[in-house]
């Protein structure tokens, strides 16, 4: 996955410790997570968007916190589905992960089906 991180103007030289801490940061600052809640049309419409790009085996390019990331998917697409229900709520979560191989690509499964 390539994401476009701006990087600062060069100084003086650093010390190990800041050259390490800089390099920290840089590894930190390639993992991005952020939510929005969003409406049931809003959501449709992204997911709608996200799965026309993938079977058109497009480059998924994503504006993300302040950042475009781009993704050139390779198969599969792993999708997870957990459901919890406890006394006050029921939660069902669905989470895909879309990979950019640098080698070999894992194999294929099958899809749950949706009633």
């Amino acid at each position: 996955m390539s994401i476009i991180v701006p990087t600062a103007a060069g100084g003086e030289a650093e010390t190990k410790g800041e050259e390490k801490k800089k390099n920290e940061e840089e590894k930190k600052s390639k993992e991005v997570e952020v939510e929005y809640p969003l409406k049931f049309a809003e959501t449709a419409a992204f997911l709608r968007e996200l799965a026309d790009t993938l079977e058109k085996g497009r480059m998924v390019e994503i504006g993300l916190a302040q950042r475009q990331i781009q993704l050139n998917p390779d198969e599969p697409v792993t999708l997870e589905i957990s459901y919890k229900e406890d006394a006050k709520k029921k939660k069902l979560e669905v989470e895909l992960e879309i990979k950019e191989y640098f080698g070999a690509a894992g194999e294929e499964g099958g899809r749950p089906t949706v009633r």
